[in-house]
């Protein structure tokens, strides 16, 4: 079994942040604050039809999926196995579809060629995304004591990165893991997932299951977020885990920063008292370093 695997009976309590209440935006800062990771109820996205679309990519012939096959981190769209193969000593369970994406232009994305409604399907859920970031940004912003747009300055020309997984049912499972355990290198993740189950976090020295809930978007904080909020919003670990009976879907979207954004703590929230924790880095070279050479772990660089 790999190391620190999980009692597959327990599973993290973790808190529901409801978009239609009236304490959306004290409890939306106190889980960032308080947990790193949480479901976000009545995020008014449509997943089904991302899903779907994600699924009919993997279950198509694999020449026609090779087609996008590539180890380049940049590349608009990408699809590979594990993150880094040529470079990794053992690979992850999963095959991956990886794009990056701009707000402003979604109608030029070089969309994968199938399904055919790729390109409608994953332009909708990609400004719906980017607008409900925005909206949780402004009000993370102000829970750090900050001006409400401080968070989105730090964000300008935010890139968002959509990551379809698909992790086949494993015959072995005792011996692979779907995901290393990791933080996110972005700021802000949302997941969508099927109901198989297999996300886990890590909370002190123990790994607990995160349990799908349906309708439920899963937000987790990512190492850039923490790096600009100088701590006090924490990335979390976390990883998957692989079954021998079924296969499992997962649609992770990454909101960060510029990829050329210098990413350090906001000065405002350093002090004598509370001095910078981490030091400045590019997104770009930040992302470029956890694909080829930190592959797992929490790799923040701190001061």
């Amino acid at each position: 079994m790999p190391n620190g695997a999980a009692d597959v009976s327990r599973y993290a309590v973790l808190p529901i942040v409801d978009l239609a209440s009236k304490s959306f935006e004290r409890d939306l800062v106190d889980a960032c604050a308080k947990y790193g990771m949480f479901y976000l109820k009545n995020h008014g996205i449509h997943t089904e039809d991302v899903m779907r679309c994600a699924l009919e990519f993997f279950n198509s012939p694999s020449e026609d999926k090779m087609r996008y096959y590539t180890e380049e981190i940049f590349t608009p769209v990408r699809y590979c196995t594990s993150m880094m193969p040529s470079k990794e000593e053992k690979l992850e369970w999963h095959d991956h579809l990886q794009m990056w994406l701009k707000e402003e232009s979604l109608g030029a994305h070089p969309w994968p060629a199938f399904p055919a409604s790729y390109k409608d399907v994953g332009s909708e859920y990609a400004r719906n995304i980017f607008k409900l970031g925005k909206r949780m940004l402004l009000v993370m912003s102000e829970g750090l004591g900050l001006r409400t747009n401080r968070l989105l300055e730090a964000f300008e020309d935010m890139v968002l990165l959509t990551r379809a997984n698909f992790y086949p049912a494993c015959p072995n499972p005792r011996q692979a893991l779907g995901m290393e355990g990791h933080t996110d290198s972005g700021g802000l993740t949302f997941v969508l997932q099927d109901g198989v189950g297999g996300l886990q976090l890590k909370q002190g020295e123990d790994w607990y299951n995160v349990r799908p809930l349906e309708g439920m978007l899963v937000v987790n904080m990512g190492d850039q977020l923490e790096k600009l909020s100088n701590g006090r919003y924490k990335s979390i670990l976390h990883r998957v885990m692989v079954n021998s009976k079924s296969s499992r879907l997962s649609v992770g979207a990454f909101l960060g920063p510029s990829l050329d954004a210098e990413i350090s703590p906001i000065p405002e929230l350093v002090s004598q008292e509370s001095p910078a924790k981490y030091r400045s880095r590019t997104y770009r070279d930040y992302m470029h370093e956890v694909y080829t050479e930190h592959f797992s772990g929490k790799n923040v660089y701190v001061a």
